[in-house]
């Protein structure tokens, strides 16, 4: 009887909106993982999309988005918030596109880049998830916390309830508070996501996440391997963090910065394809790779560059780069 009751009560509770959510399981690192960070997608267009979808490139991480002083969230790419008193309200035809890019397409895991201020840049991002991540502060307008009804939780959870997000992947390159993104990663645990980190300076503090970190749910790193970044060495990496999690070198194309030329350490295909050999040598273990970034491949053929700057590469189309790219990450591999 007491069984039941207990039954006749739950189911209640259900109905009532009192049942905790569970949610899908996120996707799994590619075994072979070549990803590419997708500025210039919001809203983006149906043409776009598809070529992403047929490009090989299996990881998309949609960038950038900030998280601002009242709690929304705001795409870089509009300046408009898409998340505002913790729902979305974003464009509509960016979720459609979204949720469609893993129906027969060789994308399977889609990551949400966050980014934070650079020199210079007002406080948002990884300044508010520091502020708001501890329960016992106060913030006005704000849960603080990261219990379900915080807004750092809420935050992802309409991420991964919308957009079908399987990660979030933290580029942190002011602030620096390790136990705040720590923090994250249990956020991502309940939502059954994982978060990535986008380093490029920093052993202590990417490495103490990585100690206090579930190895299943942060379950990679994106290292920057251009602008501040340009210098880094895989093989350093690895011996600084010995992490259990893939390292995956990010590359930089030409078209960067509105320049057929290099600059801040961009490359082309031959550049980059070079610059892999290497990493694999030092680091054989290595089983991915990332291009910075789809609005970057845009303005190579916007401008021309194969005609315009021979050297920095052949494509004429961004499908054609897109192949191109894709074929050297994987001879590398």
């Amino acid at each position: 009887m007491k069984a039941l009751f207990l039954v006749i009560c739950l189911t209640a509770f259900s109905h009532l909106g009192f049942a905790q959510q569970t949610y899908a399981p996120a996707a799994p690192l590619p075994a072979r993982n070549l990803a590419m960070f997708g500025r210039g997608l919001y809203p983006g267009n149906d043409t776009t999309y598809r070529l992403l979808k047929h490009s090989g490139f299996n990881t998309l991480l949609l960038s950038s988005f900030y998280i601002h002083a009242d709690g929304d969230l705001y795409s870089g790419d509009s300046h408009q918030p898409i998340i505002h008193n913790g729902k979305w309200v974003g464009d509509s035809s960016y979720v459609r596109r979204v949720i469609d890019l893993k129906k027969k397409s060789s994308i399977s895991r889609i990551e949400i880049l966050l980014e934070g201020r650079w020199y210079g840049q007002p406080p948002n991002t990884f300044d508010f998830i520091s502020d708001w991540y501890d329960p016992a502060k106060t913030v006005p307008g704000i849960v603080t916390g990261i219990g379900e009804q915080s807004t750092l939780y809420n935050i992802c959870k309409v991420l991964k309830e919308v957009l079908g997000a399987d990660a979030f992947c933290i580029d942190d390159e002011s602030v620096y508070d390790s136990a705040s993104i720590i923090a994250m990663g249990k956020i991502a645990a309940k939502l059954n996501m994982h978060m990535t980190l986008c380093p490029y300076k920093g052993y202590t503090y990417w490495g103490d996440i990585l100690k206090s970190s579930d190895v299943n749910v942060v379950d990679a790193l994106y290292l920057q391997c251009y602008d501040g970044g340009v210098k880094n060495e895989i093989k350093d990496w690895v011996g600084a963090l010995k992490p259990k999690q893939p390292i995956y070198p990010i590359f930089m194309v030409r078209g960067s910065f509105s320049t057929c030329d290099t600059y801040k350490g961009s490359k082309s295909v031959a550049e980059i394809k070079t610059q892999l050999k290497g990493f694999k040598s030092d680091y054989p273990e290595m089983s991915g790779a990332a291009i910075w970034q789809m609005e970057d491949l845009k303005n190579f053929v916007r401008m021309g560059c194969a005609v315009k700057e021979p050297t920095s590469g052949s494509a004429k189309s961004v499908a054609e780069f897109l192949s191109q790219l894709k074929k050297a990450l994987k001879s590398e591999l």
